[in-house]
């Protein structure tokens, strides 16, 4: 039941003003968990119905004991809170006039103050209790948990120290064994009771126990060494019969309260695996067939003979090759190519039996001998003489008699600061060299020389990332008529735009496509732009003007060069006719597999053939009137006679027969007059070379 509040614009007012009054020092003085808006709005419906208690006696009671349980529940449960609720309550209330008449608005007021605190001061103290019943319940909860999780901490302890491999054991400050499991007992050869009481430094190894020692130490006082909170590291500990226990060892702190910290020790027995780890590393510096020492092995040995060796005598390093092994392999099997292995490690050791050496296998069929020389060692010369001497003399091997013979690359005595990579990268230079030289050959290595192979491989490793940085160009080079000395047709050659070198020429860029692979991809590039420059000349001249493209041997190879020249030809609208391949005379008279299938199907298709680099031998001329459809022969050779010679009139004779063959004739490589006019009295038509013009752009061709 709540009594009806004066409606009037004043009553209304005075009662909005104490509700924001009272929300406005509750909130600045104490904590409330609300806003301000919030908290006006709740104070708001609590003026009233303390406004409702003093106007009607009989609600005085009951009104102050809703708004102080009201205020608890608003988390106002503070001293002071109440004591700023009580002040602002009784005095705005007691200037409400209109809430009772004046004689009795006081005592009203005391009333519902008086409930008010009454309820506040009960309302926290059974929150208190509720509080405090739920703390204990929950602390009670809590100690049951712990104890129930002591038990299972201590069952887990037990099992695990019970049955781990691993040894484990407890230990005080001083190194005594307060307890030990079996696993600890079964490393050390001794029982577990027999172990507890003893110092874990008297099980250790002499050398050992100043260490182990200082880390316990550490441990129990809280300082571990650098700081760590464990220490993990190799040890050494005794059997009962003396014999050392390879161990693991990994210690721990095991602070405890109101009582001196202990040490956990874990030992884990690590003797196999040290036996294991010692195999691995001989498996890791050492060849798996031959036993001997592998690349890695062989270095750090050099480099450590590099400063170690008699600056007088130095080292010798013979870097070897077998020769053919692959017939070995590929025609007895590959049992007897690594019986042959064997062999010939066992006989290079024979050979250096007497010196201070290493001989290694660097893999495959590569070997390798250090010399740490002397001054009773043979010479180079005596030694690479000897391992040839003793590699092909003949063995048996699964029935088979057989030799090897390697070639060899040599760096003999090297200066004294050198790496062991770079000799050894200067040893494979060499023997790369050799290898030119045929079978059983043997190079010295030669700085200089080093030098201009590092740049001819490195210009063939970095040729590919020329190709993508448009340093690669197509230029074009005049087919000049002898008689009149009009452009007859175009050669597009391949130059290379190197930004720290000169411009590298057609050959060797082609060489250089070769050794890396880019031949074929390369070779189509230029096909494709020569046949569309082709176009584009015929558009500007109204004319044509053939273009020509000497095929390397891979390009001439490739399965695909067919399907390259017709998409080609077909993508930029020239005519087969307009288009001449050129092609070594091993590619034009091989007569068989893929290169003789391209050339009769492209000769068949309209494309013109051409040898190329052809010697002017009577021979080859005469093969090229009976094979092979050809349109022209390209001589590559300056002529070695004048006019009127008898080798000038025997050339001009089988340039003859080859002319009434319907076979043209064009010289390269012109560069005077004087050879320019021989060429046309032997029978040349067209020619090319420095006295015309050199490779250039394409617009050079038509001025």
């Amino acid at each position: 039941m709540t009594a009806p509040l004066p409606r009037d614009p004043d009553a209304l007012r005075a009662r909005t003003k104490l509700a924001k009054k009272w929300a406005y020092l509750l909130s600045s003085r104490t904590f409330v968990p609300m806003s301000t808006a919030e908290l006006e709005h709740r104070l708001a419906g609590l003026v009233d119905r303390l406004c409702a208690g003093v106007a009607v006696e009989s609600l005085a009671q009951h009104a102050g004991r809703d708004v102080g349980e009201a205020l608890v529940a608003l988390n106002c449960t503070t001293p002071e809170g109440l004591q700023i609720s009580i002040e602002v309550v009784s005095k705005g209330l007691l200037g409400m006039s209109s809430l009772a008449p004046d004689d009795r608005l006081r005592n009203r007021v005391v009333d519902v103050v008086a409930a008010l605190s009454a309820s506040f001061v009960e309302r926290v103290r059974q929150a208190t209790m509720e509080q405090q019943e739920h703390l204990g319940r929950s602390l009670y909860k809590a100690m049951r948990e712990a104890q129930v999780e002591l038990r299972l901490s201590r069952a887990r302890v037990e099992l695990l120290e019970t049955h781990s491999s691993t040894g484990i054991a407890t230990v005080e400050p001083d190194g005594v064994l307060v307890r030990a499991n079996e696993a600890l007992a079964r490393i050390l050869d001794r029982s577990p009771d027999e172990l507890t009481g003893m110092s874990l430094f008297d099980l250790a190894h002499p050398d050992e126990r100043a260490g182990l020692r200082a880390d316990v130490a550490g441990l129990a006082g809280g300082a571990a060494r650098d700081g760590a909170r464990t220490v993990t590291q190799p040890c050494r500990l005794l059997r009962a019969d003396g014999e050392p226990a390879w161990v693991m060892l990994t210690l721990s702190p095991l602070h405890r309260v109101e009582a001196p910290p202990q040490v956990v020790v874990l030992a884990e027995d690590a003797t196999d695996v040290n036996l294991l780890q010692g195999q691995l590393n001989h498996q890791a510096l050492h060849d798996v067939l031959t036993r001997l020492p592998n690349r890695q092995y062989f270095t750090s040995r050099l480099e450590q003979a590099l400063r170690t060796a008699d600056p007088r005598t130095g080292v010798t390093v013979f870097h070897l090759d077998l020769d053919g092994f692959s017939r070995f392999t590929g025609g007895l099997g590959r049992e007897v190519g690594d019986h042959v292995l064997k062999v010939v490690a066992g006989k290079l050791e024979a050979v250096v039996a007497g010196e201070n050496a290493m001989v290694a296998r660097f893999g495959h069929d590569e070997f390798a001998i250090l010399v740490e020389n002397s001054p009773g060692t043979p010479d180079v010369v005596t030694t690479v003489r000897r391992i040839n001497e003793v590699l092909s003399a003949p063995f048996t091997s699964h029935g088979h008699r057989v030799a090897v013979s390697a070639t060899i690359g040599v760096v003999h005595r090297p200066p004294r600061g050198s790496s062991p990579l770079d000799l050894l990268d200067s040893a494979d230079l060499a023997l790369r060299r050799a290898k030119g030289g045929g079978p059983r050959q043997w190079e010295l290595a030669d700085p200089e020389q080093d030098d201009l192979d590092r740049r001819a491989f490195s210009l063939a490793a970095t040729m590919a990332g020329a190709w993508e940085e448009d340093e690669l160009l197509v230029r074009y080079r005049p087919v000049v008529r002898l008689a009149d000395g009009s452009v007859e047709s175009a050669e597009a050659l391949l130059l290379w735009d190197h930004p720290g070198l000169d411009e590298l020429p057609h050959e060797q860029c082609v060489a250089l496509a070769e050794d890396t692979g880019l031949a074929v991809p390369l070779g189509s590039w230029v096909l494709r732009d020569a046949c569309g420059q082709a176009v584009a000349w015929r558009e500007r001249l109204g004319r044509d003007l053939p273009v020509r493209w000497a095929l390397s041997p891979s390009q001439a190879a490739d399965p695909d060069l067919v399907g390259v020249v017709r998409g080609a030809l077909r993508d930029t609208g020239l005519a087969p006719s307009s288009l001449r391949l050129g092609v070594t005379g091993r590619s034009l008279f091989s007569g068989r597999g893929e290169v003789a299938d391209n050339l009769e199907v492209l000769a068949e298709g309209g494309v013109g053939l051409e040898l190329e680099g052809s010697t002017g031998a009577p021979e080859d001329l005469l093969r090229v009137v009976d094979g092979p459809p050809v349109r022209a022969v390209r001589l590559g050779q300056a002529p070695a006679a004048g006019p009127g010679t008898a080798a000038a009139r025997a050339l001009a004779g089988v340039l003859g027969v080859v002319r009434d063959a319907g076979i043209g004739l064009t010289a390269a490589g012109v560069t005077t007059p004087e050879q320019a006019r021989w060429w046309r009295e032997v029978g040349a038509d067209t020619a090319s070379g420095p006295l015309f013009a050199p490779a250039g752009p394409p617009d050079d061709i038509t001025r």
